[in-house]
């Protein structure tokens, strides 16, 4: 079996999960780290060995000439992409353009022009590329996914997503960001992926409740988000918050003999069938080593076998993801968002398969 080479765009917390994962999946070894704090990378060290050479730190420049060494590394043959949202696209074309596998933390992009910007450089230089979208590869999507398509339910009537946490202090991060935070971006993107895995067509925008809270930069960036939308038709609701009382993620899809739910969507280990006039069945749906592993198994699979798409996370697939993000913040302008009022009036995008 053929050593896939990793190195990791930034040494995040994230990184600390995917390196724990890295470590399961045979044929697949981190060699390099790269970041903007040396003292952060000799701690990544201690509990992932990382050779001191292939530890790329610079202070000062936002890491640039650490991820830089990196990039032009010829040791590494695949990227995991941690940085925030807002530097993927720059970083994603640099690592495809050097010629390495870009497995891409979610969301991978901020619009769909981004989306288009990177598949364009992935198909032109003929380099894998795909968003670490992890519910994808999980059983328990993928269970659901076929119990729909059987028919016994149904055809799908709506989808309601709740996905609320409790943030905390981001006082100085990215998620307070006003280009690249809020929740629409960092918790929405679960929910969206699982309305464009369920269903398809035009995708227009009902409504849109916005609560907002101080940025980075003292301007409003999204806490909370309500949103009521219509994909082919079929209504879709959305709720997502940061600063919820109490933890909720599901995915409830109700057909016209029953209803599934997903909870934990955004590493769904488990789910529940609801047919009409039966009591609710309960299936559990573990996922292997943890909610990261999946995906960095599909990936190197996609590598080894000279594979540029996924079938299953497709370049298409975030870039209608991105659409719908797009017509969403499109339905209520910033004024709108200031007050909290709901967008006026319908927005439509259309997503070709």
């Amino acid at each position: 079996m053929r050593e896939i080479r990793w190195g990791i765009l930034g040494a995040g917390g994230i990184a600390h999960r995917f390196a724990r994962a890295l470590g399961h999946v045979e044929g697949a070894r981190l060699v390099a780290i790269s970041g903007r704090r040396p003292e952060r990378l000799d701690a990544f060290a201690r509990e992932f060995p990382v050779d001191g050479r292939r530890r790329y730190a610079s202070v000062g420049d936002d890491g640039a000439a650490a991820h830089l060494r990196l990039v032009d590394d010829p040791d590494v043959d695949a990227v995991y992409l941690a940085l925030p949202h807002g530097m993927h696209e720059a970083w994603a074309v640099r690592l495809l353009r050097a010629g390495k596998a870009v497995l891409c933390e979610k969301p991978a992009v901020l619009s769909e022009r981004e989306a288009r910007a990177i598949a364009e450089v992935a198909r032109e230089t003929g380099s894998l590329f795909m968003e670490a979208m992890k519910p994808r590869f999980m059983p328990a999507r993928e269970r659901v996914l076929e119990l729909i398509a059987q028919g016994e339910l149904g055809r799908i009537e709506s989808v309601d997503v709740a996905h609320r946490v409790e943030y905390g202090d981001q006082t100085g991060r990215y998620l307070l960001d006003p280009v690249q935070g809020g929740t629409l971006y960092d918790l929405g993107c679960y929910g969206i992926s699982w309305v464009d895995d369920l269903l398809d067509g035009t995708v227009e925008v009902e409504s849109r409740r916005v609560r907002l809270v101080p940025a980075s930069d003292g301007a409003p960036i999204d806490i909370a988000d309500d949103v009521r939308l219509r994909v082919g038709g079929i209504p879709v609701h959305l709720d997502f918050a940061g600063d919820a009382a109490e933890f909720s993620a599901v995915c409830r899809i109700s057909c016209e003999r029953g209803e599934v739910e997903v909870p934990l969507l955004h590493r769904p280990t488990s789910y529940s069938v609801r047919r009409d006039g039966a009591t609710g069945e309960f299936f559990e749906a573990p996922a292997e080593v943890d909610d990261f592993y999946g995906e960095i198994a599909h990936f190197c699979g996609l590598l080894r076998s000279g594979m540029v798409e996924s079938p299953v996370m497709s370049l298409a697939a975030t870039q209608r993801c991105a659409g719908i993000i797009d017509a969403i913040r499109a339905s209520c302008p910033s004024a709108q968002e200031a007050s909290g009022s709901l967008g006026a009036g319908p927005r439509g995008c259309r997503r070709p398969r």
